[in-house]
C-alpha cells in the first residue's frame, strides 16, 4: 500500500466524525438530519400554533435560499452575513481550503478563518483533520517534556561513573554517585590540555570504573583514549550525539555553576573567573543537593564541610590563648597557700608512701592494656569510616526513590510505543537545511528488552536506537509497511537528505573570481547545478546568478 490517499484520509476522517457524532449528538450534522432540519422550518407554517420544537428551530436555525438549493444559516439580525452550517460529509473539504489558505495553520488561525463563514466546525474537529495532515507532522514544534527519563543511572559506589563535560573553556568532572564535581580552568578545548587535567583528577581521587561524556572531539581523541594504557580497567563511553540529556546530571549542574560563577563575580566586582572557579567548586559541593538529601561533600566525606574560610578559625586562635595568658590572676590565690601551710607537712606523707605506690603503678599501667579493645569502636577513624558508609547508603536510597519517581512521571506523561505506530523524529538543526521539516516521519518496526526502538523511515532503518523520549507518537497510522524500507541502514542526515525537497543539509556557495566565473565546473555553485546565492564571492553579478 502507498501512501494514503487524499480520498483514504477523507474517508477515515469522516468515520471519526460520524463516531463522535454517535456518542454525542452534538452541532455536526450528518446530511440527514441536516435535510430533515430544513424540511421541518419550511413547513413550518408562521401563523399555526407552533410546538416547542420548532420555536428551538426558528431560534436557531435559518433556511436561505441560492437559487434552487436550500442552505441551513444561523438565525440572523437585518443585514447580517450568512453563517452556514455544514454538512458533516463535506466538513473535510471544507477544513482542507481552510487549511491550505493559512499555510498549514494551527488550530487557532484555522478557526478564526472558519468561524467567520461556518457555525458548527468544532476545535476538535480541526484537531482531527490536522492529526492527519502529514505535512503538519512534519513541522510541528515538539512540546517541552521536562524530567522525563526512560532509564535513570544508578551507582552504588563513589567512582563507579563519573561524567566529565565543558562549559565555556572550563573543565568540570561530577561523581555520578555523590555528586562531588571538580572544576578546572582550560586555556582551550585542546584534547592534550584536557587529557592533562583528568590525569591530574584521577591522580587525586582515584580513576573511575566508567567514565561518560559527550561526543565532542576533545573526549574523542586518542590522547584520551591513551588513559587506558595507565588504567587498563576504565571504561569510557560517549553519549549520543546532540542529545545532551544521556548525561543530563552533569548538564543540570553545567547550568548551575554558570550561575553561581555569575553571581560570584557580580558580589566581587571582578573578571578574574579562574579564582572564583575554585570558591564556586567549594560552594557547589557544600551545598544541599535536592537529589541526594544532603551535600556533595557530606556524601563524600562522611561529614559536613567548614563553611567559614579557612582564615577565620586560624585568626579566633590567638584571642583564645590570651585569656589563658591573663588567667594568672589565680596568682592572688597564691595567697591563700600561706592559710593552708598545714599542708606543707604532705610532702613527708606522701614522701613515706611513694615506696608503695612504686608497687601500685604496675596494676595502674594495666587498667590502659585493658581499655584500648574499647576505645577502637570509638576512634575518631571508625567514627568516619561508619559516617561514610552511611551516608553514601542514603545516598543511594535517596537517588532510586528519586529515580522511580522520574519513571513514574514518564510513564504517565508518555504511552509506550508498539510495533507498527507512527512517530516523529525531531530533526536536529545541523541535519537539515532550512527548507526542511522539524520532524522526520518512520515507523517502529522492533523494540528490545531494553525498551529501545528500530524506527524505519522511507530511505531505510535509522541507525542506532532510540528511547521513548526521542520521538513522538502519531494519532493516527498515515504509514503502513510498504511506506518504509527495511532492508538497509541509514543516517538520520542522509534520510532528511534523501527526502529533503532543496538537497538537504549544507549551503553552497563559492569564492570565484575572474571575467568568467562560475561558468565551469569549477565553480561549487555550477557544479552542484544549483544557483550563486547572496553569500558567493562577495555578492558581486556573475552569470550563474538567478534573474528576477
Amino acid at each position: 500500500m502507498a501512501n494514503p490517499t487524499e480520498c483514504d484520509l477523507e474517508a477515515y476522517f469522516r468515520e471519526e466524525l460520524l463516531k463522535r457524532y454517535a456518542l454525542k449528538k452534538s452541532v455536526l450534522l450528518p446530511k440527514e438530519q441536516y435535510n430533515k432540519i430544513i424540511a421541518e422550518l419550511t413547513a413550518t407554517d408562521t401563523s399555526a400554533k407552533k410546538t416547542p420544537h420548532e420555536y428551538y428551530l426558528l431560534k436557531k436555525y435559518e433556511v436561505l435560499k441560492c437559487g434552487e438549493v436550500l442552505k441551513l444559516i444561523r438565525r440572523r439580525n437585518t443585514n447580517e452575513e450568512p453563517i452556514y452550517f455544514a454538512k458533516l460529509e463535506d466538513t473535510y473539504d471544507i477544513i482542507k481550503h481552510a487549511h491550505i489558505a493559512t499555510g498549514h495553520g494551527g488550530r487557532n488561525k484555522m478557526v478564526k478563518e472558519l468561524t467567520k463563514k461556518y457555525a458548527n466546525i468544532t476545535h476538535d474537529t480541526i484537531s482531527i483533520y490536522k492529526s492527519l495532515c502529514i505535512e503538519c507532522q512534519r513541522k510541528r514544534k515538539r512540546p517541552t517534556t521536562k524530567g522525563t527519563v526512560v532509564r535513570p543511572i544508578l551507582t552504588k559506589n563513589f567512582g563507579s561513573r563519573s561524567q566529565v563535560d565543558l562549559v565555556d573553556m572550563q573543565s568540570m568532572k561530577q561523581d555520578h554517585l555523590t555528586k562531588f564535581c571538580v572544576l578546572r580552568p582550560l586555556t582551550s578545548k585542546r584534547a592534550a590540555e584536557v587529557a592533562y587535567q583528568l590525569l591530574d583528577i584521577f591522580l587525586l581521587l582515584g580513576a573511575p570504573e566508567i567514565l561518560q561524556s559527550d561526543n565532542g572531539s576533545e573526549f574523542t581523541a586518542s590522547v584520551i583514549t591513551e588513559l587506558k594504557l595507565l588504567w587498563p580497567d576504565l571504561v569510557m563511553v560517549h553519549g549520543k550525539p546532540r542529545h545532551p540529556q544521556n548525561q543530563g546530571s552533569v548538564e543540570r549542574a553545567n547550568c548551575d555553576i554558570k550561575d553561581m560563577l555569575v553571581a560570584w563575580l557580580g558580589d566581587n566586582q571582578t573578571t578574574d573567573w579562574v579564582v572564583g572557579l575554585k570558591f564556586v567548586q567549594f560552594q557547589k559541593n557544600s551545598s544541599y543537593h535536592s537529589g541526594i538529601k544532603r551535600s556533595p561533600f557530606a556524601a563524600l566525606f562522611g561529614s559536613d564541610a567548614k563553611v567559614e574560610p579557612p582564615v577565620e578559625p586560624i585568626s579566633v586562635e590567638p584571642p583564645s590563648v590570651e585569656p589563658t595568658a591573663v588567667e594568672p590572676p589565680v596568682e592572688p590565690t597564691a595567697v591563700e597557700p600561706p592559710s593552708v601551710k598545714p599542708t606543707s607537712v604532705e610532702p613527708p606523707a606522701v614522701e613515706s608512701p611513694s615506696v608503695e605506690p612504686v608497687s601500685v603503678e604496675p596494676p595502674s599501667i594495666e587498667p590502659p592494656a585493658v581499655e584500648q579493645p574499647s576505645v577502637e569502636p570509638t576512634s575518631p577513624l571508625s567514627v568516619r569510616q561508619n559516617n561514610i558508609i552511611s551516608q553514601r547508603k542514603r545516598v543511594y536510597e535517596a537517588k532510586l526513590s528519586q529515580a522511580e519517581r522520574m519513571v513514574k512521571r514518564s510513564r504517565r506523561i508518555m504511552d509506550r510505543g508498539n510495533v507498527g505506530n507512527n512517530v516523529t523524529i525531531p530533526i536536529p538543526m545541523v541535519d537539515r537545511s532550512r527548507g526542511d521539516p522539524r520532524n522526520i516521519m518512520g515507523m517502529i518496526v522492533d523494540i528490545d528488552e531494553n525498551d529501545n526502538y528500530t524506527i524505519a523511515v522511507k530511505s531505510g532503518i535509522l541507525s542506532g536506537k532510540y528511547t521513548r523520549n526521542q520521538f513522538d507518537l502519531c494519532t493516527y497510522e498515515l504509514y503502513s509497511e510498504d511506506d518504509v524500507t527495511t532492508d538497509r541502514i541509514v543516517s538520520l542526515r542522509s534520510a532528511v537528505q534523501q527526502e529533503s525537497k532543496s538537497g538537504g543539509q549544507g549551503f553552497a556557495k563559492c569564492n570565484c573570481a575572474g571575467s568568467k566565473r562560475c561558468q565551469t565546473n569549477r565553480c561549487k555553485c555550477f557544479k552542484l547545478k544549483v544557483k550563486c546565492n547572496s553569500r558567493c564571492h562577495s555578492s558581486l553579478h556573475c552569470e550563474n546568478k538567478a534573474m528576477l
